[in-house]
């Protein structure tokens, strides 16, 4: 089947034999580089909050959509119907007439949700088309994160021509997320090329996109088999795009993936090696194309269902010209001339351990310090300290004068005596420092507070760090400062937290190793790696190291494999009442159960029973410590709702749901662990004016009351 253009329709393609309710492949792909209303655009308003022109958005959507017409290969499912909307720069613009690539329709806000209600609406929702049928949808273009919510920005984002620009004119990429999950439709695809960057002056404002622009799938929809997205990059960072270059780094990959350069081991190309190329190539363009992996952008993914999910079978693969280029990332511009090794650009991927090399190659070993220092050393004593550590003095001022300080989650009260720093690593500018950070045993987790407007983004960034009851805990802070505006005090912009190196504890530096396979090479091989027992010990050693287990748990359910271990997740729901993530971990388990269809699973006689009474569990013992075990909870929730639940059942869901959604508001995903920014206020949450305090941000933390 071949895709012809509908002259009447700007930017639709369809099967000359496609008719209402044909089962298919149905696709709406689109690519922004242009933005007439942002900086550097014909209409530029005033104000665009730092976001300016891209340079191959356009140009990927478009040859994302080629492989559609001309590469696809499923048996027994065709590409039957596309929408194409491109805004592209004019040397985009020029390349495509050259091609003959004029139908295309420009994606605007409305048109954007014009062409959604068309796509949802035509795909079929009843059996056997809707069995034979598969939803995909392809962006590229600028996206911001408002906490936990990334929006996609149409082309007329910031339109100005009726008075001030609505800034809720934009796509939720949640929303596309809930449609995907609720549909009857067999598979759906989604791949997001877009930055999801919480620091925006955008998301400060709390930013979300307006509701409407997906149909509500029907109320008795089983809802799909498989619904997966692959996203370019984590919450709270950047995604990449080079001038000169044809495609983004994200969108070079994925084409490179569906080219097969995959490593599998059938004819096809299933979702999670897909995920695990994709991630592995962006790292690749990374350090091939910057100054030594000066940037980090981490491919991560959603998936629900449980069947094998292919995403096409193999084609040959094409590697493009490479010529000079410029990178880019919101306002800033990184640029590079070509040379040899470039442009004869390797097709093998680098090791997992040279990827991490190369990425520790941000920081000058000339500036480390490994003194072990208690952390009041550095908060009470004097500034010469802080700057021996951290460099400039911009950079240290973020930790004296009481802008930076520790407390207990579970009383409030400070306890700066609960960690010591080991190390501290930088570049030369201290640009971009790296902690690691031993927390002592306590229960319930610290909170880490910085604060002071002048120094601190959001007037306060607080992140929220797991402590074991019997063993100290390693952590590993990254740090990135600098200036939002021109003429401004260099600011501590945002914070991620993950476990640390430790050379005290057996397991935690073994998890460490794990998760550096997951992030930089394979998740699933990370998961097919992971010693069952070993993680089962950490937790049940006379030194309990429940974070550990708690992590090690989490890495197999983000791999789809938490069946490994059995009811084992019930066990530290129990063992340790101080932590909520056990409980959506054991709610986690029953869910992936009940997908093989279990009937009774782990014994469990009314397993739906069992994890609405887990989440209540969770949530009246607080916000979980990992963000993943966030995410869980939300999900499960997504679907419990589509279960069948007595009304008693859905009463409680939705209590904990509301409480999950709040959760949701008030936080950001900051690398494993979650951290509450002063502002935003979000509408319903009493206080103020003015940024959430200390005291109500430990308030958020806890459980439901």
């Amino acid at each position: 089947m071949v895709l012809e253009i509908v002259p009447d329709q700007p930017g639709l393609w369809r099967d000359s034999n496609w008719s209402q309710g044909m089962p298919g492949v149905y696709a709406l792909v689109v690519g922004v580089s242009a933005y007439p209303f942002l900086k550097g655009g014909q209409s530029a308003v005033p104000d665009s909050f730092g976001l300016e022109q891209l340079v191959t958005s356009a140009i990927t959507a478009a040859k994302v959509f080629d492989w559609l017409r001309t590469s696809f290969l499923r048996k027994d499912l065709s590409v039957v119907w596309c929408w194409l909307m491109l805004s592209p720069t004019a040397q985009e613009r020029e390349a495509f007439e050259k091609d003959g690539l004029t139908h295309y329709s420009e994606p605007t806000y409305n048109n954007l949700r014009n062409v959604i209600g068309a796509w949802t609406g035509l795909i079929p929702k009843q059996p056997p088309a809707s069995d034979g049928s598969r939803s995909f949808f392809f962006f590229s273009g600028h996206g911001v994160q408002s906490n936990h919510k990334q929006v996609l920005l149409p082309s007329d984002y910031l339109d100005n021509k009726n008075g001030d620009p609505d800034m809720q004119n934009c796509i939720g990429a949640r929303n596309l997320e809930d449609w995907m999950e609720e549909s009857p439709v067999a598979e759906h695809i989604a791949l997001l090329d877009a930055c999801r960057n919480e620091l925006s002056p955008l998301a400060q404002r709390g930013l979300t996109a307006y509701d409407g622009a997906f149909k509500k799938n029907p109320s008795s929809s089983k809802g799909p088999r498989a619904a997966a997205t692959l996203f370019a990059t984590s919450p709270n960072t950047m995604a990449y795009q080079f001038g000169g270059l044809p495609y983004t780094f994200f969108g070079q990959a994925v084409l490179d993936a569906l080219g097969g350069s995959a490593d599998t081991k059938n004819s096809g190309l299933e979702f999670s090696d897909f995920f695990d190329d994709v991630k592995q190539r962006v790292n690749t363009l990374l350090i091939q194309h910057t100054s030594q992996a000066l940037i980090e952008q981490s491919v991560r993914k959603s998936f629900e269902g449980v069947d094998e999910l292919i995403v096409t079978e193999f084609k040959p693969q094409v590697t493009p010209d490479i010529t000079a280029f410029e990178i880019t990332r919101g306002n800033e511009m990184l640029r590079k001339q070509p040379d040899a090794q470039i442009l004869a650009q390797e097709t093998s991927l680098p090791s997992q351990s040279r990827l991490y090399e190369a990425l520790q190659l941000r920081f000058d070993d000339a500036l480390e310090t490994q003194d072990r220092i208690p952390l009041p050393v550095v908060t009470d004593g004097s500034t010469g300290v802080a700057q021996r550590l951290f460099g400039h003095e911009y950079a240290s001022n973020h930790w004296v004068n009481g802008r930076a300080a520790l407390y207990s989650i579970q009383d409030g009260l400070p306890c700066p005596d609960c960690a010591t720093i080991l190390r501290v690593k930088r570049n030369k500018d201290s640009s971009i420092i790296q902690v690691d950070l031993s927390l002592e045993p306590r229960p319930g987790g610290v909170l880490l507070v910085f604060e002071d407007s002048p120094f601190v983004e959001r007037e306060r960034l607080a992140i929220q760090l797991p402590t074991d009851s019997m063993e100290r805990v390693p952590i590993r802070l990254s740090l990135t400062i600098g200036n939002l505006e021109a003429g401004t005090c260099p600011k501590l912009q945002s914070i991620q937290g993950r476990l640390g190196p430790c050379d005290w504890n057996e397991n935690y530096n073994y998890l460490a190793t794990l998760f550096r396979e997951a992030d930089l090479g394979s998740l699933r091989k990370a998961a097919e790696r992971a010693d069952t027992v070993r993680l089962k010990q950490a937790a049940q050693q006379k030194r309990r190291a429940e974070t550990a287990a708690t992590a090690g748990m989490i890495l197999l359910a983000e791999a789809g494999t938490i069946a490994k271990v059995g009811d084992w997740p019930r066990n530290l729901m129990e063992w340790f009442p101080l932590i909520p993530d056990g409980a959506v971990l054991w709610a986690q388990s029953l869910r992936d159960a009940l997908a093989r269809q279990e009937v009774q699973p782990y014994g469990v006689e009314h397993p739906l029973e069992e994890m609405v009474a887990a989440l209540e569990v969770a949530c009246k013992r607080g916000m979980p410590l990992f963000g993943d075990s966030l995410e869980f909870a939300d999900s499960i929730v997504r679907y419990l709702r589509r279960a069948d639940l007595t009304d008693v059942q859905r009463t409680r869901l939705d209590t904990v749901g509301k409480w999950i959604d709040r959760a949701m508001d008030v936080t950001v995903p900051a690398g494993q662990f979650l951290l509450v920014p002063g502002l935003p206020r979000p509408e319903g949450i009493a206080g103020g004016p003015g940024a959430f305090t200390v005291a109500e941000i430990l308030n958020l933390l806890r459980g439901l009351k």
